[in-house]
């Protein structure tokens, strides 16, 4: 299990298309991908799991990754988030 920590920097949060982009990075890779915030875990891999953690603009969240690719995963989901998927 790896984790990584990074700050949304998308204007609306991770509203419905950073959203589907994360989902659609997780979904590549075989391991369990989570997202930590506040009091919410919420899988990485649905988009209305995302979108149900209602993530603002500067927050930072917490990634989890376990299993075969979780190394990989974490990396390109951390550089999502902190690139703000492109559509900044």
């Amino acid at each position: 299990m790896v984790t990584g920590k990074a700050t949304v920097r998308n204007e609306k949060g991770l509203h419905i298309k950073p959203a589907g982009k994360m989902s659609s990075i997780a979904l590549t890779y075989p391991c369990m991908a989570y997202l930590v915030i506040r009091e919410y875990r919420v899988n990485a891999k649905s988009v209305l799991g995302i979108l149900s953690a209602q993530v603002k603009k500067d927050e930072e969240i917490e990634i989890v990754c376990d299993g075969e690719g979780e190394e990989d995963a974490l990396r390109e989901l951390i550089e999502g988030v902190e690139t703000g998927f492109g559509l900044l």
